[in-house]
Order: structure tokens, then sequence, then C-alpha cells
């Protein structure tokens, strides 16, 4: 009877070995694997893209990867990936919403659609070394990373309460925006008195970043000058305001440079001629859709314009003659607006008083304005 109980006992311990062998093994065998289309988006740990733990660093993990012509997506073109536990199971992947730059790269469809099932999106071919930092499931890769506008960044973030110098974070640096897309991107910044003992502040533009591998830390990629030349490398722009000021920062798309404009709060700057605005045109009173009169001989003011028949309920387009801008910082925030203004019958235009044109057809109107009277001539010639 012993024997027999003896030989229950080394049964049962020799069943518990077995699963904590097992146990162990799949211990052993887990970890992390690339789930992609480089490989027909295989079941994960079939694909054998497993990464590797990154030494000194706990909880991270790392692989590189060449993205080829020969292995891009052949549907949807360009190559996607995620980080998964091996499987595609929903609770073990890992994609766009874990991608520590956002908004993560993704390709937008005719239709509007997202391809790729929350994974991130490579469009050209590389070689891509990504790393993934299992104890907050973040993803980083070294890919070029556009900002979705440019920003300015330099050492002013400490004095104007925005984080750590240096910082391209949204709401951190100074980003600007093409209000009416004419390339420009212009954002207004308090910037405060500089205190320091140097040029003033350092500045650069920056329109990308890129994670360094290395270093594990995103740093400024494309990035320029005030003057439009590259920055990086130690060469930046200084602005030194001898007191707290505001500036209106201006990006030119095209040039690259940067301009940077003294604002003060009820400024009053004249147009470089009078423009129509309204409706019509986004109330726009600078910019490629500003309408702006040119001068003639005999000193009245001219321009042509085309509006397509108005199929609204109202009284017609909305339509005034803006001479100049002020410069308003209020509970709306700080901007440029129309200042003087009239109606097309000479009138000054108050809040909410406006002319109005009718079209019933597509028609080239051509407007005459009388600096002395006011006045806006109207008659269509088209």
């Amino acid at each position: 009877m012993r024997k027999k109980r003896l030989g229950v006992i080394w049964v049962c311990l020799l069943a518990s070995l077995v699963l904590a062998s097992s146990s162990l093994l799949a211990q052993g065998d887990s970890g992390y694997y690339l789930g992609t289309s480089a490989n027909g988006y295989q079941i994960p740990r079939d694909g054998g893209l497993k990464l590797e733990p990154v030494t000194g660093k706990d909880g991270w993990y790392r692989i590189t990867i060449d993205f080829t012509e020969e292995n891009r997506d052949p549907m949807y073109d360009g190559h996607y990936y995620k980080v998964t536990d091996g499987t595609w199971n929903a609770d073990g992947c890992w994609g766009v919403d874990n991608y520590a730059f956002q908004p993560a790269p993704v390709k937008i469809l005719p239709d509007g659609s997202v391809a790729g099932l929350g994974s991130i999106y490579i469009k050209d071919n590389c070689t891509l070394t990504i790393l993934f930092d299992a104890n907050t499931k973040t993803i980083y890769d070294d890919s070029v990373q556009a900002f979705p506008t440019p920003r300015i960044y330099g050492d002013f973030n400490k004095a104007m309460g925005r984080g750590a110098d240096w910082s391209m974070a949204d709401g951190e640096a100074l980003t600007l925006v093409d209000q009416n897309g004419d390339g420009i991107y212009t954002g207004f910044y308090e910037i405060p008195k500089y205190e320091g003992s140097g040029n003033g502040y350092m500045m650069a533009t920056v329109l990308s970043t890129k994670y360094d591998t290395t270093y594990y830390i995103f740093g400024a990629y494309e990035q320029y000058l005030f003057d439009g030349n590259p920055a990086g490398m130690g060469k930046v722009s200084y602005l030194k305001p001898e007191k707290d000021t505001i500036y209106e920062f201006r990006y030119d798309s095209n040039s690259h440079s940067t301009s940077i404009v003294e604002c003060i709060t009820d400024q009053i700057v004249q147009l470089p001629s009078p423009v129509i605005y309204g409706d019509f045109n986004g109330w726009n009173i600078e910019g490629p859709f500003a309408v702006q009169f040119e001068r003639t001989e005999e000193g009245t003011y001219t321009v042509a314009h085309k509006f397509s028949e108005y199929k609204g309920d109202g009284d017609g387009y909305m339509i005034l003659v803006c001479i100049s801008k002020k410069f308003y910082n209020d509970q709306w925030g700080m901007r440029w607006g129309a200042h003087e203004q009239y109606k097309l019958d000479g009138q000054v235009a108050g809040m909410g008083e406006f002319s109005y044109l009718k079209p019933d057809k597509d028609t080239v109107y051509r407007f005459t304005f009388y600096p002395e009277s006011k006045i806006t001539e109207v008659e269509p010639i088209q």
C-alpha cells in the first residue's frame, strides 16, 4: 500500500515538472514580433521577425527591417507594420494608437478611408529601425515625420511657460498656420523680454522630426534659419526683445524664410491698396483670395472680378471695401482684422452692415473706387 502511494506521489511530481517545464518553455518563447506587409502579413510568430531586447533598457525591444520595392503591399502600395505578441489578436497588437509621433502616419485612400487596419504606414522604401517600449506599449522608428504645420522652436520655452527649452511638442513650440491657403504660415506670440547676456533667444523654424535610435530622443530634421538657409549643427537665428513684445511670425513655404513683425494692440496699418472682400472670398483682406484694386492714372482704383450666380436665400453676396487693418488682442485672440471699410455707396460700414451683389448668372464686374468720396461704382462687363 505504501509503495503504491509513493508511486502516485512520483507521478504527481513528474506531472508537475512537465507542466513547469512547459511553462518555462512557453515563457522563453514569448516576446514581441513584427506583423508586416513585408512578409505578406503572416502570423507574426511564424514570420520570424522577432524584436530583440535592448541591452541596458529594461522592457525595450528593437528590430531593423528592409522595406524594399519587392515587399511593398501589392494592393495598397507602401509598407505597413504593427508590433505584436506573436499573434494578430486585437489585445496583442500595437499600431497607430501607440505610435510615439502623433498623428501617426497612415495612408488615406481616395474614398477617404484609411488603409492598414491600424497599421503604421511607411510610404518609401527604406531600411527602418523600430523600437518598442513594452513598459508603456509605445512604438518608435527612425522614419522622418513631418509636423502638420511649421513651428518655431528654441530656448524661449521656459521664459514663456511653455515646457522645456527646445521642445517641438504641440502647445510648447510656436505653431504656425496657413490661414488663407497662400503658403504663408503665421502665428502671433508674446515673447518675454530677453534677460540673458547673449544675442537673444535662439530660434529656428522646424518642419519635421526624426527619432534617434541611438540616443532615444526626437530631434529636429528639416529646419531653417529665419533668412531661409538650413539650420541645425549650431546654426540658429536670434530674437532679442527689449521688453515683452507681441510678434507675428510669418513662414514662407516657398523661400523657407521667416519674417517677424512687431505687433501693438489696436495698431492700424494701411493696406497696400484698397480691397473688396466679403463672404464670396472667405472674408480675406490679404493673401491670394483678396481682391485688390489697382491705382489708375486718374487717381481712382479699379479691379475686375468674376462672381458666380448667386444661389443663396439672402440678398446676395455680402461685399465691402477695406482700406486698412487693425491688430486685435482680446478674448478672441490675437489677429489682424478689417478696420476702415465702406459700403459700395461710400457709407462707413458698421457691425453687420454690408452692400450686396446678386448676379443671376456668372458675371464679371468692374469695380471703381473713388478715394475722396469712398464710393465704389460697379458695372457688369461680361
